[in-house]
């Protein structure tokens, strides 16, 4: 077979039914830009392309910090760069990222921090983050902190333990006041929204925020963002599904009807260890800044030395990087490398081995 004649021969196919399907981009039919009148008083914005629907972005893993916060993990009265702009208002992306650890003592390095700062210090994962984490993280209202679960934050000066301000964010709305009106909906009511597509499904429970200063948009994580196919920029259409079924608590089936799981040594259903939570609570005895840059040296291993704790991982930051001009680092199961430190190390020199 002349396998190379072969793909030439299905390259012009494609592309002969490409040209044949092509429209002008003058034809395109494109209605997202149109504004929407109700009853010639009100004027939607140009995100609501018609009747209910808005834009829905993901909302990737990432952690606000309070002045107190990014003291201990950049340096004192550190002023984090901005490095993009966010769709709402007042709101961005810093340069800056942390790392974060978990019970299981597992890591999530190059998490972003978003600004601006903040009272309180929050982490927001999506269930899956959670599960790598070991964190079993409740489903919190963005600020919402009493009760929330703990993590480890890691700079390049310091790091700090969270005794609490880890959740996973519920499904959300910030919406116009203008909006607001077109649709009757009002701060803090809670609507569903549909998504179509070949995966497409309803999100229930999702909290609307009214503000003057928003742009409407809808915020999910990037589960729910992988179940339905969502990439950020897809419009989702507010809708009344209450009449399907009452909104209320999962239940699970009785035992007998229960389908038995593929047992494949998967951590599926391993969200915490309750040996290793154990230790890692022995940290609440120190404050919340556990581990300020005067301690950086101790930060290998620190994680587990605090109190009874014990681990094998060691946390290499920047202030650790004299220690390995020689040696190098040699990388494993059992080595942290925060993201700056990486760099740092580069820029030295420093050999990085794996």
């Amino acid at each position: 077979m002349d396998t190379e004649k072969l793909i030439q021969d299905v390259v012009k196919n494609v592309m002969q039914k490409l040209s044949v399907g092509i429209i002008p981009s003058s034809q395109t039919p494109d209605n997202t830009s149109e504004s929407i009148e109700n009853n010639g008083k009100l004027k939607m914005a140009q995100n609501v392309a018609s009747d209910r629907k808005i834009v829905c972005s993901i909302s990737v893993k990432h952690v606000h910090l309070c002045r107190e916060h990014l003291d201990v993990l950049y340096g004192k009265d550190y002023e984090p760069t901005i490095f993009k702009e966010l769709y709402q208002p007042n709101n961005y992306a810093y340069k800056e990222t942390v790392t974060i650890v978990g019970p299981k003592l597992n890591a999530i390095q190059n998490v972003r921090i978003l600004g601006p700062l903040r009272n309180k210090s929050q982490v927001e994962l999506a269930k899956t983050d959670c599960i790598i984490l070991g964190i079993d993280a409740p489903v919190k209202p963005s600020g919402k902190l009493e009760g929330t679960s703990s993590c480890v934050l890691i700079g390049p000066k310091g790091a700090v333990y969270l005794k609490e301000g880890v959740i996973r964010a519920n499904r959300h709305i910030h919406l116009s006041e203008e909006d607001a009106d077109y649709f009757g909906i009002k701060d803090n009511d809670e609507v569903d929204v549909r998504v179509s597509g070949p995966k497409g499904l309803t999100f229930n429970n999702v909290q609307v925020r009214v503000g003057k200063d928003f742009v409407s948009e809808m915020h999910i994580d990037t589960d729910d963002g992988n179940a339905a196919d969502v990439v950020n920029g897809t419009l989702v259409e507010i809708v009344n599904a209450s009449c399907i079924a009452p909104i209320g608590p999962s239940t699970i089936a009785d035992l007998s009807k229960i389908p038995p799981g593929i047992p494949d040594n998967s951590i599926s259903g391993e969200i915490t260890d309750p040996n290793i939570l154990k230790n890692i609570n022995n940290i609440t005895s120190q404050s919340d800044v556990g581990l300020a840059s005067s301690a950086s040296s101790n930060i290998t291993g620190s994680y587990g030395n605090i109190g009874s704790a014990k681990t094998l991982k060691t946390v290499i930051t920047v202030a650790d990087l004299d220690n390995y001009k020689a040696s190098g680092i040699r990388l494993s199961d059992d080595v942290i490398l925060s993201p700056l430190a990486k760099d740092e190390a580069l820029a030295r020199g420093i050999k990085i081995l794996s």
